[in-house]
């Protein structure tokens, strides 16, 4: 179940990066990758606007991971077929340079992994003050494990 509807990205979020064929896919990746993150908290406050706000955010990243790891599929392909990516050219004495595809590709993946990386610190920004990632034993944030002796 995906958080965030496209509704509610373009006209709560504000956000305008997303397609609204896309928004689907991307916001069911992020919904999942927020259940993973707050230990499967979220699925029980879904209706929270955090979380909503969260997904939104996420799904952003995740087309950017999408993007980088296109662009490296796209060198190594290019790379295959020509000499590789244009570098420099020279006019005096003429000169051309070429970057092999691999070089590209893997800029292109190192991207796409400081984006994956990036994630908890998102679902961070906006989840901090909601008590979803919450790590502690006992009764903590309004959170009530099924083992809390506080009550």
């Amino acid at each position: 179940m995906a958080y965030a509807d496209y509704r509610y990205y373009i006209t709560t979020y504000l956000g305008t990066a997303i397609q609204e064929a896309d928004f689907p896919r991307l916001s069911l990746r992020a919904s999942s990758f927020l259940d993973y993150y707050t230990q499967g908290r979220a699925a029980r406050n879904a209706g929270l606007d955090a979380l909503k706000m969260a997904c939104c955010a996420v799904a952003e990243q995740y087309q950017a991971i999408d993007a980088a790891q296109a662009l490296a599929q796209k060198a190594l392909s290019a790379s295959v077929k020509s000499e590789g990516e244009l570098q420099s050219q020279s006019v005096g004495s003429w000169s051309k340079t070429y970057r092999s595809g691999g070089d590209s590709a893997q800029q292109a993946l190192s991207s796409a992994r400081a984006a994956q990386a990036s994630l908890g610190a998102i679902a961070q920004q906006y989840l901090g003050a909601t008590g979803l990632l919450y790590r502690g034993r006992g009764c903590g944030y309004g959170y009530v494990p099924p083992y809390c002796d506080a009550l």
